[in-house]
């Protein structure tokens, strides 16, 4: 019988067999599997039977879902078989005793994904190769992340290393910034900040009206090419800035916003895909939890 095994997360050392013809995933009680891991959805992901085979479909899931090196897009099933690994947030599992899976492939019957209309001009003629390996990198950077979040590094040296880590996985990022919020307030009460160029000071050089926009929205924002992108209210902060391309994503965890991650590229446009601002959002709420959590233990500490 196929079977579930986790190997990080929560929840390690646990297994689970797939003996339904649907199982449902998530952080609920209601889940057939129930992980009981912060960084996952209420309902993150479903299992679906066709034949012999399972597929996995994700359920339009916070922090997104991962199948070995690729990003599970909502609505399309993928094969899982023998050896596959599933990330959903902090947890890890590993497919055993099943048929191994040929490929990654769309639902059954379902041709192959093509480009959307809001797929980045480049990536539509990338090499399978090159995208996968993106989607490795980003992998990986998930992975290492998830290890300094878990870490007993103080809340400073924390967020100096996700910015680090940042840096050295995102190659045509300039400058990695983290921005906290006072509690229960929108003022800014701290900018962390690092960039490739360490002789001009990057501290406040970000846009103000990109960031206190996703802050309000508590949305994430994305723009391959600020000349043709960036609405008018923010093409004069981006233009005066020089800013070819950025990514602005929220930090919340329990409805609560903590502040930004931002990054951006002064090389010119199209630094960024759109797999960088889903990895980017798949850490965003491990990230703000972890934040939250060393912020109480440090006001504990200090009271």
């Amino acid at each position: 019988m196929t079977t579930l095994k986790v190997i990080g997360g929560p929840l390690k050392g646990e297994a689970f067999h797939l003996d339904g013809e649907t199982i449902f995933i998530g952080r609920s009680s209601k889940n057939d599997i129930q992980i009981k891991d912060a960084t996952i959805s209420r309902k993150q992901v479903k299992l679906y039977r066709i034949g012999q085979k399972f597929f996995l479909e994700d359920l339009k899931s916070t922090n997104g879902s991962w199948l070995n090196d690729s990003l599970v897009l909502p609505g399309e099933g993928f094969e899982v078989g023998e050896g596959d690994l599933i990330t959903l947030g902090n947890t890890v599992m590993l497919v055993t005793d099943a048929p191994p899976s040929v490929s990654l492939l769309p639902r059954k019957n379902a041709p192959p994904l093509a480009p959307g209309p809001d797929s980045d001009r480049e990536s539509a003629g990338r090499p399978e190769r090159e995208r996968r390996k993106n989607l490795s990198r980003n992998l990986e950077l998930i992975y290492s992340l998830s290890k300094l979040i878990r870490s007993e590094l103080n809340l400073q040296e924390l967020l100096q290393s996700v910015l680090a880590s940042i840096l050295e996985a995102l190659p045509r990022v300039d400058r990695a910034i983290l921005i906290l919020l006072e509690k229960d307030r929108e003022e800014i009460r701290e900018i962390i900040t690092q960039s490739r160029k360490d002789t001009q000071d990057t501290t406040r050089k970000y846009s103000h009206t990109v960031v206190t926009r996703v802050i309000r929205e508590r949305k994430a924002l994305r723009m391959s090419n600020t000349g043709f992108e960036a609405p008018a209210d923010l093409s004069a902060s981006v233009s005066t800035l020089e800013i070819g391309s950025l990514i602005c994503v929220p930090l919340v965890s329990n409805e609560k916003t903590h502040g930004v991650l931002y990054v951006d590229s002064l090389k010119g446009p199209y630094g960024f895909r759109k797999d960088d601002l889903l990895m980017l959002n798949a850490l965003s709420g491990a990230l703000a939890l972890s934040i939250e959590n060393r912020q109480l233990r440090t006001n504990q500490e200090g009271g």
